[in-house]
């Protein structure tokens, strides 16, 4: 086993642990209004999280990852994704729905590759915080993480 796909469950891990850490100061300010202000004040607050933030995500762009065979995923304006999952292309659709990514299942080449997980292979959904991409499974399974470059 190659160093790469020894530490690969460590990159994983720091990542989501980064995915976590960006995505609790926001929960923490989730419900900032006093119990004595009516709801709909905090409504016009421009601190108040909204939609039009969600709809900053922009996942146009190629997403990387440092590990073997260096797996990837560009996704275009016109909703088409390609990319390697680190052995074999792939190619699928995407949509964007608030700040989730919603990946169809990819068409790929057969190549076997020695020493690759081909983790990216699998991915259904994922999430952007800043410049990391939190990468999830069709069962909503955290799988990996990708960086804009």
């Amino acid at each position: 086993m190659d160093i790469a796909t020894q530490h690969r469950p460590s990159l994983r891990l720091l990542l989501g642990a980064v995915a976590l850490a960006a995505t609790l100061p926001l929960a923490a300010c989730a419900n900032g209004a006093e119990p004595s202000e009516p709801a709909s004040s905090s409504a016009s607050d421009p601190s108040t999280p909204s939609e039009t933030e969600s709809a900053t995500v922009d996942p146009v762009g190629k997403w990387t990852s440092p590990e073997a065979g260096e797996p990837f995923l560009e996704l275009k304006e016109d909703g088409s994704v390609e990319g390697s999952d680190g052995c074999n292309a792939i190619k699928s659709s995407w949509t964007l729905d608030g700040d989730t990514i919603t990946i169809e299942p990819f068409t790929s080449t057969q190549k076997a590759c020695a020493g690759v997980d081909s983790w990216l292979s699998k991915a259904a959904a994922a999430t952007i915080e800043g410049d990391v991409m939190t990468v999830k499974d069709g069962q909503g399974s955290v799988i990996g993480g990708l960086e804009k470059q």
